[in-house]
């Protein structure tokens, strides 16, 4: 989905984006036993209306279709609309070396965003398969269609307890929105190329719950920012991926799963649902201790996924933790693990801006790590190790206070 807005057309970003697809389609991922790859690809242009392309491989030229009616958008083709890149490409060159002239002459600034995705989601659920959409956008969506944003870049509400509105998307249909897209496994990808305002905490919703990625090239200029767009989107389209995925976390007896972080979307309090989840994502759990635990058998953690591969195919992959327990904690601060402790804070941290002020959230952050660094020197510290305590606490002072 390429935005050929004005601005973008002007500053040579959509001749970049098309130029590069021609390169970074090559390298599609595939299982390792196929030569090529079976992903299908498909192509929009969109400014406040939709531009779908049949690009199937008898056609000595691509042809496009164009959808006017965003609030109830609908895909005008199927056959020809998704399609194998190796038998197509000489159509897809042609028509990715097309869309610069194109759109050379446009005035148009005004874009939608919402209607974009549901065209995409819309096409996938025609076409029955999983699948991923990577969106090129510019600005805040103003044009009248579903999901129409205003500019609410307020500074008055910095630092009040009103800051929280900033964080929160401006329209449920973007909720509502990310819920359909994980139902029918549809990961969305952005990357984002403001010039100014533009409302990433609505725009960047749906690539958050449907387990894609979101990029942001703020002011971006050509001979500075094209290199780390371009590695960005060769390693997005290049990485492995699985598709419509089910997490579930089963534990022993003793303490079980109560909250998860990340990419996800839950409807119920065991099913972690999925659009998409590849080799860059990670999801966090959080397990409450509320039983009795044994030192002889230990604790053991079984976490299941099932998921869809490139190929179609339906598979279940299977991780079995069996961790020791104990009752010193000694122990339990020799084996923490401190990359596990910053991805659990920040996730809980980023889950929480929504319904507290930052500066609750910050108190919360330095009390919970002076609570471990007090039971460490309670517990475990030997009284020659006062001083490293000290230097700790000192760190923590200036961390909180910078």
């Amino acid at each position: 989905m390429i935005d050929v807005s004005y601005s973008n057309i002007k500053n040579g970003l959509v001749k970049l984006i098309c130029e590069e697809l021609k390169t970074v389609l090559e390298k599609l991922p595939k299982e390792e036993q196929e030569e090529t790859s079976a992903i299908r690809v498909g192509f929009i242009t969109y400014n406040k209306v939709l531009h779908f392309f049949n690009v199937k491989s008898n056609l000595a030229q691509p042809q496009m279709m164009v959808v006017t009616d965003v609030g109830e958008v609908f895909v005008p083709l199927l056959d020809g609309f998704l399609v194998n890149y190796q038998e197509s490409q000489s159509v897809i060159h042609n028509l990715l070396d097309q869309i610069p002239d194109m759109f050379a002459d446009s005035n148009e600034n005004e874009t939608v965003f919402a209607p974009v995705i549901q065209a995409g989601m819309e096409a996938l659920k025609a076409a029955d398969c999983p699948g991923k959409l990577f969106i090129f956008h510019s600005s805040l969506p103003t044009a009248e269609a579903p999901g129409k944003l205003k500019n609410r870049d307020d500074k008055k509400l910095v630092n009040t307890d009103k800051e929280k509105i900033l964080f929160q998307p401006q329209t449920n249909v973007y909720d509502s929105l990310a819920k359909d897209c994980v139902a029918h496994g549809c990961s969305v990808t952005l990357f984002l190329f403001p010039s100014q305002y533009v409302d990433v905490a609505s725009l960047g919703l749906v690539p958050q719950l449907t387990g894609g990625t979101l990029y942001k090239y703020s002011n971006f200029q050509m001979h500075l920012d094209s290199q780390q767009f371009l590695n960005d989107l060769r390693n997005d389209i290049e990485k492995k991926i699985g598709f419509d995925a089910i997490m579930r976390v089963r534990t022993s007896t003793g303490f079980r799963a109560t909250d998860f972080f990340g990419g996800i979307l839950m409807n119920n309090t065991t099913d972690v649902e999925m659009a998409a989840i590849d080799c860059d994502k990670a999801v966090t759990v959080e397990f409450k201790h509320d039983d009795k635990l044994s030192e002889d058998s230990g604790a053991l953690i079984q976490c299941a996924v099932l998921y869809t591969t490139i190929s179609g195919q339906r598979r279940l992959r299977i991780h079995n933790l069996g961790l020791n327990c104990s009752s010193q904690l000694a122990d339990l601060y020799k084996s923490c693990e401190t990359d596990a402790l910053m991805n659990f804070f920040a996730k809980s941290a980023f889950k929480a801006i929504l319904h507290q002020p930052l500066k609750v959230i910050r108190e919360i952050l330095v009390n919970q790590t002076a609570h471990m660094l007090a039971c460490y020197r309670k517990n475990c510290a030997s009284p020659s190790a006062a001083s490293q305590f000290t230097c700790e606490k000192q760190c923590l002072w200036r961390w909180s206070n910078s």
